[in-house]
């Protein structure tokens, strides 16, 4: 159950990546926006060119200082099939270690210590507590972002970045379906790799290697950063797509207004034939 529940979770971090980046459709194509949003396109075209590379493609084309271009490309054929759905979830790992990293060099400010809740069955029971877990770990995000220091500069800067990194990992709809798949398949191999690598330990119980509890803990703790990261994102998603609205609102009125003081420009006076 643990592993459906993993697949769960990691589907709606990109769900919400999902609906950030429709939110942010229009506002993606403001200077302001790109420049805020680089850092965490260049994590994102770091991690997928990194991951297509491991997975044994071949990178044709990745654009490094070119901002509107959220993608690599890449062509993978055989086993390096399966980096077709493992490149577009990688952003979402890599932006949620980056995001553990500036969380620490900033000192902390944000609680990242959220784990996914369990699912115990697919029944209804089970499935209400799954999503009562959820919804409970949802507010309690939202409750620490209306708590924050937001008179500390430093923590704007973390919060900026931290919407970078939210950008970056999120993906059009499209997109989503992927990595989705993606998901679906780390947590089939985690399954099996469980299934087959279980040991008896001294107390002749079931206990998995310590590599495999190791890479598991790691997966599951980046996947509730992602949702954290993915919340603020989207609050930060909400706030720039006003600004970038009212801006875009009041420029067009200033246009406008210039354009009506303007003197009009006298016709040229056709010549009898």
């Amino acid at each position: 159950m643990e592993y459906l529940a993993l697949f769960i979770w990691l589907s709606l971090c990109l769900i919400l990546g999902g609906a950030m980046h429709f939110v942010m459709a229009g506002a993606l194509a403001n200077r302001f926006v790109m420049l805020l949003a680089a850092p965490g396109v260049l994590i994102r075209k770091f991690t997928m060119t990194v991951t297509a590379l491991l997975c044994g493609g071949t990178v044709t084309r990745v654009s490094i200082y070119e901002l509107s271009s959220r993608d690599v490309e890449f062509e993978a054929e055989g086993t390096a099939s399966v980096g077709k759905v493992l490149v577009p979830l990688a952003p979402l790992f890599g932006a949620a270690a980056v995001m553990v990293t500036l969380n620490r060099l900033f000192g902390s400010p944000l609680n990242l210590n959220y784990t996914p809740p369990a699912l115990s069955a697919l029944d209804s029971a089970g499935l209400g507590g799954y999503f009562r877990g959820t919804w409970a770990l949802l507010t309690s995000v939202v409750r620490q972002a209306t708590h924050a220091n937001w008179s500390s500069t430093s923590f704007y800067v973390l919060f900026a970045l931290v919407f970078s990194l939210a950008v970056g990992a999120c993906a059009p709809m499209e997109r989503v379906r992927e990595a989705i798949m993606g998901a679906a398949l780390v947590a089939v191999v985690l399954a099996l790799l469980s299934s087959i690598s279980i040991q008896r330990g001294p107390d002749a119980l079931p206990s998995s290697p310590a590599w495999l509890t190791g890479a598991r803990s790691m997966i599951v703790r980046f996947s509730g950063v992602a949702f954290i990261m993915m919340v603020y994102g989207m609050l930060g998603a909400l706030v720039v797509g006003i600004i970038v609205r009212l801006y875009e609102i009041v420029t067009r009125s200033s246009a406008a207004k210039t354009r009506a003081k303007a003197p009009a420009q006298p016709r040229a006076k056709k010549k009898a034939a």
